[in-house]
């Protein structure tokens, strides 16, 4: 809102900087389960806004940034370019000026990257005329270490006991008594002795320490690099946004919830290795699943939204939310229009949208599970799987699935619904997002879910999943063209055009199995990380951790023969990670 002129992320929620006080708008943290067989937490949050009014004080003090930082930050949220801000710099020091006659306030960085504020007053400034109105809290107490304990519906805000100090002539830096005086909600300051010829400073220390919501406003979803060894990192932004109201009120997750892209530089450590940030998403729930850089530095992102406004480029495929059923997913977050694929370039610097389009049907699309419960989902995180890849000239491949029978398709091998729950898809478009080159349904009657994706020398585009489809469509001569029971992974080779099943095989036992992740060495040979909770073959000679539930498998790129599996993990009879990653490298290391 207009009246903000800056923020800052606190433990728990969100200061906001106006001329006449601060705002807070605080979160309660929500359990949260590891696996998504266990119960769903709650869609909505408990938060609370707390303002603390600069009483008596000058309606529009001062108000400066000092102390730049590296990072630069881009809002590209909602449809209209109009509304989005660019270019937005950080800082590590702000300063009121003239809040009261002589009186400022200094609200800075401290040495561990937490805020911290000082009241400085110029000589001969009276330290009466400070007086500041808590407006939302539940209670303010003074405990006997002097400390004020400010309470909310969501926790205690704890202000230690003040310190106060002046500097002599000599620089050396003088204490004065100092102690909080509290009148209803209005807080003062009590001093003892000091030169009143000389500059005076007291230092407030605020304690977020009993507040449950978390410390960090960005959950990790993906991950990727560029040429130059810098680092991405796509998750989605709890962004505590400005409260129309003080005191308690709830939000949901997904009215908060934006993308968030950042950009590290490995080179340095600390917060001055993020180079740029990009927040990007509309009025409902946003969420990144795979990204990827390009050649020219730009950086592509596959993901979901609940958002009608999701920022779209003038020129993309569909700019139009094609919705789908209200859902809840991740155990808490709600979607309530469904869901539709999003594909997103932004440009190198993070600034601009190169491409962005929708991609999906009348029903959801994009989130495993998006249609109701399905066995694919066994892992947190398992709903938001889904891969993006791109070819030499930057055009991009996509993994997912759907469960819309009208998702777009067009010259790919399959062109109608399968059935069951959902299908997998795999997709290409032109560089810029604005041209679906073939699309295709890959699955059969039960639940299909597209996870990762490689391209082969040849240009054929190898691609892995789950299944709990009997009749998925594979090839003979594969290792295992009919299904092995229950739910299985897949491996599918489709020629460079889409329109060709080349080579398809199922990989699992007669129990649970499913095949997350899909690397490619110098050879073609192709290697599966996967789950299974059946007794998963092991090649002798092979390093294993006997009945153990995670499995690498290597095939030969025609999918017709095993070159090793093993399993590794604890040996119990549990599956023991989610798989998030897999890298096989030039050396063949895995």
């Amino acid at each position: 809102p207009a009246p903000v002129r800056y923020s800052a992320d606190v433990p728990g929620g969100r200061l906001f900087l106006e001329p006449g006080g601060l705002t807070y708008s605080l979160l309660a943290g929500v359990p949260h389960a590891h696996e998504a067989t266990a119960p769903a937490a709650s869609t909505s949050i408990k938060a609370h806004a707390l303002r603390v009014t600069f009483e008596g004080g000058t309606p529009r003090p001062t108000l400066s940034a000092e102390t730049q930082t590296a990072e630069i930050r881009h809002y590209l949220r909602g449809n209209d370019p109009q509304r989005w801000a660019r270019d937005v710099p950080g800082f590590r020091q702000l300063r009121y000026a003239g809040i009261w006659p002589g009186i400022g306030a200094h609200f800075y960085e401290n040495q561990n990257q937490q805020l911290e504020y000082d009241f400085e007053l110029a000589p001969a400034a009276d330290p009466a005329a400070i007086r500041l109105r808590y407006d939302g809290a539940e209670g303010l107490t003074l405990t006997t270490e002097g400390s004020l304990e400010i309470r909310t519906s969501v926790g205690v805000l704890r202000e230690l006991a003040p310190r106060a100090w002046q500097t002599d002539a000599a620089g050396h830096r003088r204490a004065v008594s100092c102690a909080y005086g509290l009148e209803g909600r209005t807080v003062r300051f009590r001093l003892g002795a000091y030169d009143r010829q000389r500059p005076l400073t007291i230092d407030p220390t605020v304690l977020f320490s009993s507040y449950t919501g978390s410390t960090a406003d960005n959950w990790g979803f993906t991950a990727t690099y560029d040429a130059q060894g810098n680092l991405y990192s796509g998750g989605i932004v709890f962004g505590a946004g400005y409260p129309a109201t003080t005191g308690a009120f709830r939000t949901t997750f997904g009215g908060v919830i934006d993308i968030g892209i950042i950009k590290y530089n490995t080179a340095v450590s600390g917060p001055a290795a993020r180079v740029w940030a990009t927040y990007l998403g509309g009025t409902q729930a946003d969420f990144p699943h795979s990204l990827v850089v390009g050649s020219q530095g730009d950086v592509f992102l596959l993901g979901t939204t609940s958002s009608p406004d999701y920022p779209t480029s003038a020129a993309a495929y569909d700019r139009t939310f094609n919705g789908g059923t209200p859902l809840t997913v991740f155990g808490s977050s709600n979607l309530p229009n469904g869901s539709d694929l999003v594909i997103t370039r932004l440009s190198a610097n993070g600034s601009a949208l190169v491409g962005s389009t929708y991609l999906g049907g009348s029903g959801n699309d994009g989130l495993v599970g998006g249609a109701g419960s399905t066995p694919l989902v066994r892992n947190y995180g398992d709903t938001f799987r889904g891969d993006i890849l791109l070819d030499a000239a930057d055009n991009i491949y996509l993994a997912s699935n759907t469960s819309s029978p009208n998702f777009p398709v067009s010259n790919g091998l399959g062109a109608s619904f399968q059935g069951g729950s959902l299908d997998a898809v795999v997709c290409k478009l032109n560089a810029t997002a604005s041209s679906l080159l073939w699309s295709s349904f890959l699955g059969g009657s039960g639940a299909d879910a597209a996870y990762s994706l490689r391209l082969g020398a040849s240009g054929s585009l190898y691609v892995g999943g789950g299944t709990s489809s009997p009749n998925f469509p594979t090839t003979p001569g594969t290792l295992h063209p009919a299904a092995r029971g229950g739910v299985d992974g897949f491996v599918a080779r489709l020629s460079g055009a889409g329109n060709l099943l080349e080579k398809s095989t199922y990989l699992g036992t007669s129990a649970y199995d499913q095949g997350y992740f899909l690397q490619l060495d110098g050879s073609g040979a192709v290697y599966v990380l996967g789950q299974s909770l059946g007794s998963y073959p092991v090649t002798a000679g092979r390093y294993q951790n006997p009945g153990s539930k995670q499995f690498i498998h290597k095939l030969d790129a025609d999918l017709t023969a095993t070159a090793f599996s093993t399993v590794f993990g604890s040996g119990r009879s549990t599956i023991d990670i989610s798989p998030t990653a897999f890298l096989v490298d030039q050396c063949n290391r895995i």
